[in-house]
């Protein structure tokens, strides 16, 4: 993976055009600073994280035509707003936007306000397997609605930056631990479910079964909270039976009912050693998922073997230890 931070405009037009396609940088702020994170995947699939002061760029319509692949980016807005021109076409963009452009056509970025970041997926299209239709709606449309999607995608991915390799585990992000084998495999199918989704009223699943289990497990981590959530409703949400999410939960050594149980445990204990929250242990277990304190304090100590309250005690005794 490549790490590249530079101070100056015409280093930084160097470095966004050797990792995406030729672009004409047009605007910097004052005191300029950029960082680029890039790591490809394979030949049609690479993940950047980019962060700068504020520029914008355009690829202008002689560079378009010079095309020599056909890509998509799949960008989403971290933080800070913009603008994506394309087609004749304008989007604004703001934290959590998505957006969605291709490198053979001309487009107009404007990140001019200071504190950019922007996490993208650049992919080769005829790579994804999708219509040309769809694919070409998804260019017109240039945004992204937000979506359970969107959101697996990017999350899994901004796991492989800066900790991106062939193979090995995520370190960060919703599925942290997970092996992958094929990370680019995975990306891609991630990928066509979050453009197929933008277009479909009900949710667009992976067509892997990797894919699947790390839609599955993002899930698991934005719902965790919810005291109704089950074996049978995570089931139901992904279109397959009990015996199949089982199957998938197998491969990770665990059961669904068992990681379920593990990320409530676990939202539940860094609220416990947050010493600016004052919720009482049982708000806590309430907000974390467990509909009943008693059954939150025996699964807490089987995990943790200590109490819930002993445990808060604890950290908040490190904390002020810690403290100068």
């Amino acid at each position: 993976m490549a790490v590249l931070e530079v101070e100056s405009a015409d280093a930084w037009e160097d470095v966004v055009s050797s990792c995406f396609v030729p672009l004409n940088c047009l605007g910097f702020e004052s005191a300029f600073h950029g960082r680029m994170e890039h790591a490809a995947l394979d030949a049609g699939l690479s993940v950047s994280l980019v962060t700068t002061s504020g520029t914008s760029a355009e690829r202008s319509s002689r560079l378009a035509a010079h095309a020599g692949s056909d890509d998509l980016h799949l960008s989403l807005q971290r933080s800070a707003t913009g603008l994506v021109c394309a087609g004749g076409q304008r989007v604004a963009v703001r934290s959590g936007s998505v957006s969605v452009y291709a490198t053979d056509a001309p487009y107009y970025l404007d990140y001019s306000s200071p504190g950019q970041q922007q996490l993208i997926v650049q992919v080769s299209r005829s790579s994804l397997g999708l219509p040309r239709d769809l694919l070409d709606a998804a260019r017109r449309r240039l945004a992204v609605p937000g979506s359970a999607a969107a959101r697996t995608l990017f999350g899994f991915v901004a796991g492989q930056v800066p900790s991106l390799g062939r193979d090995g585990p995520v370190r960060e992000g919703p599925v942290a631990g997970l092996t992958v084998p094929d990370l680019p495999g995975v990306a891609r199918d991630l990928a066509v479910a979050m453009l197929r989704s933008s277009f479909a009223t009900a949710p667009v699943l992976p067509e892997t079964p990797d894919g699947l289990r790390v839609t599955v497990l993002d899930f698991v981590r934005a719902n965790a909270a919810d005291p109704t959530l089950d074996v049978d409703g995570i089931a139901r949400r992904h279109y397959v039976s009990r015996r199949r999410l089982y199957d998938l939960f197998e491969a990770l050594g665990t059961t669904p009912g068992e990681h379920l149980r593990t990320v409530r445990l676990r939202a539940a204990a860094e609220r416990l050693a947050d010493p600016v929250d004052a919720r009482t242990v049982a708000d806590i277990a309430y907000a974390c998922g467990f509909d009943d304190a008693t059954t939150f304090t025996r699964a807490f100590r089987r995990a943790y073997a200590v109490t819930p309250r002993d445990f808060r005690a604890s950290a908040f005794c490190a904390a002020n230890l810690a403290a100068p």
